[in-house]
This record gives C-alpha cells, sequence and structure tokens, in this order.
C-alpha cells in the first residue's frame, strides 16, 4: 500500500519541513510515500481510500488508527491517500470523495503543524502494527 500525503500549499521552510522530511523517511522503512503539494486539491482519480483531516472527522486513539492503516493493507488497498487542507480548508470536490474523515483533534491547528501531526501519528501507527518500543 502507497500512502499518498495531499497538501495544500508547500510545507513552510525551517524546523516545520525538517520534521516532515524526518517522519517522511521513518515511514518509507514500512512503505512507499508519496507527497502532493499543491495550491489547490484536486481528489486523486488513482484507485485507493481516501481520508480527508477535519477538526469535526472521527477520533481514533492511536491504536485504533494503528488498527485501521492495518486493515487497508490487509485488503490490499493500493493507495491510501490523505488530505490536509489550507486556511480555507478543503475544496468541495475533495470533501464529497471521501471515504472517512479523521480528526486529530476538536481543536483547530494550523495546517503546517497538521502535516507533522499526521505524519507523527502514522509513524506511530506502524510501530504499533510492528509491536516496536516506539509507542509507549
Amino acid at each position: 500500500m502507497k500512502l499518498v500525503f495531499c497538501f495544500t500549499g508547500k510545507t513552510h521552510q525551517g524546523p516545520i519541513r525538517e520534521s516532515v522530511q524526518d517522519y517522511i523517511g521513518r515511514i518509507r522503512k514500512y512503505a512507499p510515500v508519496e507527497v502532493i503539494e499543491s495550491k489547490t486539491l484536486r481528489p486523486q482519480t488513482r484507485e485507493g481510500r481516501h481520508v480527508i483531516l477535519a477538526s469535526d472527522g472521527s477520533t481514533l486513539s492511536s491504536e485504533g488508527f494503528a488498527q485501521l492503516l492495518e486493515r487497508q493493507q490487509n485488503a490490499g488497498t493500493k493507495h491510501l491517500f490523505f488530505y490536509i487542507g489550507g486556511p480555507e480548508g478543503l475544496p468541495a470536490e475533495v470533501l464529497t470523495n471521501a471515504d472517512m474523515s479523521l480528526s486529530l483533534s476538536s481543536m483547530t491547528f494550523n495546517h503546517q503543524l497538521v502535516r507533522i501531526m499526521l505524519l507523527e501519528q502514522v509513524y506511530r501507527a506502524f510501530t504499533i502494527i510492528r509491536g516496536e518500543p516506539y509507542h509507549k
């Protein structure tokens, strides 16, 4: 399963970019990764499942999120797409194409920080699946 992270706009230089690159490198030990940064996101047409990040989405524990990833892997999902909007949110066509809306918190966070938060949770999920000591 290939993980595709679809971000509105470019990731800022500095610590945020460094953290994003660090987690992407970590995740690549477990699965192929693609990052799409676009001024205007569009739903991807490749076969797969589409997850949008929204403050009003479903909440999962880290273990629950790991189970979600593992189920998608076991089901043979080709691509798992994650969409993070910018200050204006996500385009309507991305919202209507989503298979799932996921919330990392009921609070609203800067879209640049959410990138790091999502990537960290994906990395954590893989360590949970593999029984590695990262998740405590």
